[in-house]
C-alpha cells in the first residue's frame, strides 16, 4: 500500500495531463493519425511529398514542420505501450522491453525521491535482467540499489550484497563492452572495403588472445556472442570450414544450454554450420541443422528465406536435386515471396533457372503434379535478373553459366558460340583473381567446346588442363562468394559433357 500511496501523490502533485499517444482506432480522423498511416503504407519518399500532401500550394512551411514534430511526440510516447507479450517475441526479447520500461520508470521515481516505489521496482526488475543476462541493466541497478541500502537506509546486508553485484557485473560489462569493441574494429573493414581482408587475421588473433581467459570464466550472452563470432571471423578468414564447423557447432551447444531461447545468437550459429556444410558437402548434418534452425524462424520473414537459400544449396552440393526442387517449390508457393526485396528474389529465380537445367535434363524426375512451373524462357530470364547481371565477380558468373550450359542443352550451338565469345574478354577482366579462380578455370572450360566443335570426347581432351587445374583448388579453400557455385563445378561440369554428343557440330553460315 506503501507504494500506491507514494506513486498516487506523484501523480497528483505533477498534474498529469492527458497523454499524447497514437490512436491507431482512429485511422484518418486527424492530420497526425493519417500522417503516421500514410508513413507505414510508404506512400512519402522525402519531407517535400509530405509537406506538399498536406499543405499543398506551398501552404507547408511552419505548418508542417509542427506537424512532423507532433507526430514524432506521440510516436515517440507510444514506444512505451508496446505489447511485449505479443506471441511474436520471444521470452528474451519481451523481458527486453518490459524491463527497460521499468528502468525507464525507476530513474523517474527516483528522480521524485519516491524510494520505496523506486526499489521496489528495481528489486522487481533486476530479477528478470538477471535470468535474461542483461549485464549493463543488472550493473546499473546494482549501484542504485547499492546507494540506497548503504547511504540511505544503512541496510549493511543488502548493502554488500548490492556492492559485490555491482562491481561483479561492472568487470563483467567492460569485457563485454571491449569484445564488442573488437568485434566492430574488424567488421568495419569488411563494411567499407569489398578487397582481400587477409590483413586482419594478425589483429582478429591477438583478439582472441585477450579474451581466452575470461571465456572460460565469463559466461555471458553478451560476451559469449561477440567473442564466438570473432572465432567464426577467424575460420572465415582463411577458409577453414571444418574450423568454421568446429566452431559453430560449439557456439550452438553453449547458447542451446541456457534457460531462455537465445535465438539470435543460435541463428548465427546455425547460418555458419549451414554454410559449412554446404561447403563441405555433409548433407544430413546439415539438414538436421537446417530443420532446427527452420523452427526459430517465423515462416515468411526474411530470414526464413534466407535460411532456405542456404537450405536449398546444401540439398544441390549434396545431389540432392529433388530435395532441391521441392524446397524451390515451398518458397514460390509461399504468398510473401512477392514481398522480398528485388535482390532476393532475383537470386531464387537464378536458382530456379538451375532446376530448370537439371529438370530438362532428366536429372530430376518428376511427376504431372509435381511439375507445376511454366516452361524455361531464356530471354525472360535475363529481363528477371538486372540486378545480378551487374555483379561481374559475382552472381552474373551463375547467371552466364546457366545461360551457356541451357543454350547447349538446347542444342542451340549457333546462339551458344556467340554468348561463348563474349565471355573471352569477361574471362580476362573479371575471373583472373584468386577470389574468382574456380570460375576462371570453369569459363575457360565451356570456351574449349566450341572450339572442339561440340564434340564430347574432343571436348573432353581439350578442356583436360583447365580441368586439372580446377580441381586442385578444391571449393572450401576458394574466397569466392559461396553462392556462385550453385552446383559444385566438378559436377556441372559432368552434367554439361552429358549433353554433348560424339557428332561435331561447326557454325552454319546466315543466309542473307
Amino acid at each position: 500500500m506503501d507504494t500506491l500511496r507514494e506513486l498516487a501523490l506523484i501523480l497528483t502533485r505533477n498534474k498529469v495531463k492527458s497523454i499524447e499517444i497514437l490512436d491507431v482506432r482512429k485511422h484518418k480522423e486527424s492530420k497526425i493519425n493519417e500522417f503516421y498511416y500514410k508513413l507505414t503504407e510508404e506512400a512519402f519518399q522525402s519531407d517535400e511529398e509530405a509537406a506538399d500532401y498536406f499543405y499543398p500550394k506551398k501552404m507547408g512551411g511552419s505548418n508542417y514542420r509542427k506537424l512532423k514534430a507532433a507526430l514524432k511526440n506521440r510516436m515517440i510516447n507510444s514506444l512505451f505501450f508496446i505489447d511485449a507479450k505479443r506471441s511474436n517475441y520471444t521470452k528474451r526479447q519481451s523481458a527486453y522491453y518490459e524491463c527497460y520500461k521499468d528502468w525507464a520508470a525507476a530513474n523517474i521515481l527516483l528522480g521524485k525521491n519516491a524510494y520505496a516505489s523506486c526499489v521496489e521496482l528495481c528489486e522487481k526488475t533486476l530479477r528478470y535482467a538477471t535470468k535474461y543476462e542483461f549485464t549493463e541493466l543488472i550493473r546499473d541497478i546494482a549501484r542504485v540499489l547499492r546507494l540506497h541500502y548503504g547511504a540511505q537506509v544503512g541496510d549493511v546486508k543488502n548493502y554488500r550484497v548490492y556492492r559485490d553485484l555491482f562491481e561483479q557485473y561492472d568487470e563483467q560489462c567492460r569485457w563485454e563492452n571491449m569484445v564488442e569493441r573488437y568485434y566492430s574494429d574488424v567488421m568495419i573493414e569488411f563494411v567499407n572495403s569489398k578487397g582481400q581482408k587477409d590483413h586482419l587475421l594478425e589483429e582478429v588473433n591477438g583478439y582472441l588472445e585477450r579474451i581466452a581467459e575470461p571465456m572460460q570464466r565469463i559466461f555471458s550472452y553478451r560476451f559469449h556472442l561477440y567473442g564466438n563470432l570473432l572465432q567464426l571471423l577467424k575460420f572465415s578468414l582463411t577458409n577453414n570450414y571444418d574450423g568454421i564447423l568446429y566452431s559453430a557447432t560449439s557456439m550452438t551447444a553453449f547458447f542451446e544450454k541456457k534457460e531462455y531461447q537465445a535465438t539470435t545468437p543460435l541463428q548465427i550459429a546455425y547460418y555458419y554450420q549451414l554454410v559449412a556444410c554446404t561447403q563441405l558437402g555433409q548433407y544430413e548434418v546439415g539438414k538436421s541443422v537446417a530443420e532446427r534452425c527452420l523452427c526459430l524462424l517465423k515462416e515468411g520473414s526474411f530470414n526464413w528465406f534466407k535460411y532456405y537459400e542456404l537450405y536449398y544449396l546444401l540439398a544441390m552440393h549434396s545431389g540432392e536435386y529433388k530435395e532441391g526442387y521441392h524446397i524451390l517449390r515451398k518458397v514460390y508457393d509461399h504468398p510473401r515471396m512477392k514481398y522480398l526485396p528485388a535482390n532476393a528474389r532475383e537470386i531464387w529465380t537464378i536458382f530456379r533457372a538451375y532446376v530448370y537445367y537439371l529438370i530438362e535434363g532428366g536429372h530430376i524426375q518428376l511427376n504431372e503434379e509435381e511439375n507445376s512451373f511454366s516452361k524455361f524462357r531464356l530471354g525472360r530470364f535475363m529481363n528477371e535478373t538486372p540486378i545480378f547481371s551487374k555483379d561481374k565477380r559475382g552472381m552474373n558468373i551463375a547467371i552466364l553459366i546457366i545461360q551457356v550450359l541451357y543454350l547447349i542443352q538446347q542444342e542451340k550451338y549457333n546462339v551458344a558460340i556467340d554468348k561463348l565469345e563474349s565471355l573471352q574478354k569477361y574471362c580476362a577482366r573479371y575471373l583472373h583473381k584468386d577470389e574468382t579462380i574456380r570460375s576462371y578455370y570453369f569459363l575457360k572450360m565451356l570456351l574449349t567446346i566450341p572450339a572442339a566443335s561440340f564434340h564430347r570426347v574432343a571436348v573432353e581432351r581439350k578442356s583436360a588442363s583447365y580441368y586439372q587445374k580446377l580441381t586442385v583448388i578444391p571449393l572450401e579453400d576458394t574466397n569466392q562468394t559461396y553462392k556462385i557455385e550453385i552446383l559444385p563445378y566438378e559436377k556441372l561440369w559432368e552434367l554439361a559433357l552429358a549433353s554433348l554428343s560424339t557428332k561435331s557440330y561447326r557454325r552454319r553460315a546466315s543466309s542473307n
